[in-house]
């Protein structure tokens, strides 16, 4: 077996480049690493591979490994002096780039109707698309994996066709994270998914499959140099129960619901080593407006609707109107409140004119000319309400209690394998384990792999098995901790809309009640004055007391004063003879 390292365009044999003492780790969601060393070289000679730069080895022509240089220790002692180096594989790129989503802003913030533009923000909704959909786990890993191509400037990450990850899950608002704390966030929901890459293509594929879809491998007991297996009965989880609680708002109001999934379906959440969450979700946010409303029908040929607006004609006799006239044609008077766009209703100023006479003690008046001003509409006397925002509930996900249900409940094996041979195997990550030769379980344990270590000097493989980290030790509150710091997503609404909330501008009415009237001169046929002091002083002036058809007005005339002649202002007729009676 050929063993070559390719490194700025240069392909040489590990002996021809003077390596040895090769190690590579591959690791489940986190960074594998090929380490090596170059003896002989002294501590102060030139690195023989800079940093930064990608290097490949190959197993006979095919592609074993594709790292980048990221550190370059020199050791030195009594007994030698040597460089070593560490290759880190692509996940790399995803512990060191912090994952951004696409966010719609106002292009012009200070106006209302700005359109929308792009931003990239750290602030994170997973499990939701740009248009505020929810996205699968797989659709969300797509983007991740675009985004660090897209950053590189090149495909350094390739994903795999086969991944089949269709959960969806409570939409998860975060900040801050890298892409390779996203993919761990992700997985959460799904503990029994395993992450590897396959090194045989030039750009490497990045593997996440379920443990049920791993290929399984199996060993014969005799080919192995150590083990040790671990039934983890105190991992198995009996039942899974998952309560959707939702924050309903409405106008200032708050109310909660709860929306419960489990699996089995007969599961109550107090069977010991049941998985017990309340998820919090977002539930409808809506604000409504409201607005009382009084109106009276418009009768401009009534004496009483008349004396309504001109209170100071209640108290007179004989009243009559003429002539009356409007501007607008709307039906109804608006009486209390104010009438808005939102009610769907016209409004407009109004002026009523018309002639009115009357009579009082003191006068009589004809054809005086009125006018009163009053909003009219076509509203009606009720209460008006609307909606002025709204902003949908977060969608319970689908079957998400099974799904957990399905990666916790079954029987994990932990343990150990360590295997000596000339030459290293293939390698195991990515598969499950069974073992024959050995106890009958053994054979159908399905041990998944977690962690390869292999020294290509001597051949030796030490394999780690058994469930996923956050499924450890602390096994039942590690499962809760994808849940127990988390809340309801805020914001989701807001990634699309660019609305810090879900408030709307209210609108207020326009118009409320107006009143103003006017008087014009009028004719009258009788008129009054009193002394303020005493009433019992008047000068009365009534043309109905005129038994003749004459007119009476000022006049000058002749008088003599003490026998002199001067002139005088009277309040007379002409001279006239009263008609003989019969």
């Amino acid at each position: 077996m050929i063993w070559k390292l390719k490194y700025e365009g240069e392909e040489k044999t590990l002996a021809e480049w003077g390596i040895c003492d090769v190690v590579r780790k591959l690791k489940n969601q986190a960074m594998d690493s090929v380490i090596f060393k170059v003896p002989g070289n002294m501590i102060d000679a030139p690195l023989q591979f800079a940093p930064q730069k990608v290097i490949q080895i190959f197993r006979d022509e095919q592609l074993w490994f594709t790292g980048i240089v990221t550190k370059t220790p020199i050791y030195g002692s009594a007994m030698e002096e040597f460089h070593q180096y560490t290759l880190s594989g692509p996940w790399w790129y995803l512990d060191n780039l912090i994952y951004q989503q696409i966010w719609k802003e106002p292009t012009n913030p200070n106006d209302d109707s700005s359109t929308l533009g792009d931003i990239k923000k750290s602030h994170l909704i997973l499990g939701q698309d740009i248009d505020g959909n929810a996205i699968t786990i797989g659709k969300q890993l797509c983007d991740v994996i675009d985004y660090i191509n897209a950053a590189v400037g090149q495909n350094v990450i390739a994903l795999s066709e086969d991944i089949d990850l269709p959960i969806y899950i409570p939409f998860d608002e975060c900040k801050d994270l890298s892409c390779a704390e996203v993919i761990r966030r992700l997985l959460r929901w799904v503990p029994d998914t395993v992450t590897f890459f396959d090194y045989t293509q030039s750009i490497p594929i990045l593997h996440i499959t379920r443990r049920s879809q791993l290929a399984k491998l199996l060993l014969d007991i005799n080919d192995l140099s150590e083990f040790h297996f671990v039934p983890r009965y105190d991992l198995q989880i009996q039942a899974v129960v998952l309560k959707f609680e939702k924050t309903h708002k409405n106008s200032g109001k708050s109310w909660k619901t709860i929306e419960i999934q489990r699996h089995p379906t007969n599961a109550t959440g107090m069977e010991l080593r049941s998985l017990v969450m309340t998820i919090e979700l977002e539930g409808t946010q809506s604000t409504h407006i409201k607005q009382d409303i009084g109106t009276e029908l418009i009768q401009i040929n009534s004496e009483t609707w008349w004396q309504k607006h001109l209170p100071g004609l209640n108290n007179v006799s004989n009243f009559a109107v003429q002539d009356p006239t409007r501007e607008g044609n709307l039906p109804n008077e608006l009486l209390s409140g104010s009438v808005a766009n939102w009610m769907d209703r016209d409004v407009e100023e109004d002026i009523v004119t018309a002639k009115i006479s009357y009579e009082t003690e003191d006068e009589i008046v004809h054809d005086r000319e009125v006018a009163v001003k009053i909003n009219t509409t076509n509203a009606q006397s009720k209460t008006y309400r609307s909606l002025i925002s709204y902003v949908s509930e977060e969608t319970v996900p689908e079957d998400l209690a099974e799904n957990i249900y399905q990666s916790v409940s079954v029987l994990q094996y932990e343990g150990k394998i360590r295997q000596v041979r000339r030459e290293i195997s293939n390698t195991f990550l990515g598969k499950i384990i069974n073992v024959t030769g050995g106890r009958q379980e053994w054979k159908l344990m399905d041990a998944v792999v977690q962690t390869v270590e292999e020294h290509l000097d001597v051949g030796e493989t030490t394999i780690l098995l058994g469930p996923a980290k956050h499924l450890g030790p602390d096994d039942l509150s590690e499962l809760t901790k994808s849940n127990r710091h988390r809340f309801s997503s805020r914001n989701f609404h807001s990634r699309t809309t660019a609305e810090a909330g879900g408030n709307s501008y209210v609108e207020q009415g326009k118009y409320g009640r107006v009143e103003s009237t006017s008087y014009g001169p009028g004719k009258m046929s009788k008129l009054s004055f009193y002394d303020p002091a005493n009433t019992d002083r008047k000068i009365s002036i009534d043309v109905g007391e005129l038994d003749v058809d004459t007119t009476v007005c000022l006049r000058l005339e002749d008088v003599s004063d003490s026998g002199a002649l001067k002139k005088r202002y009277t309040l007379s007729s002409e001279p006239f003879v009263l008609p003989v009676q019969n």
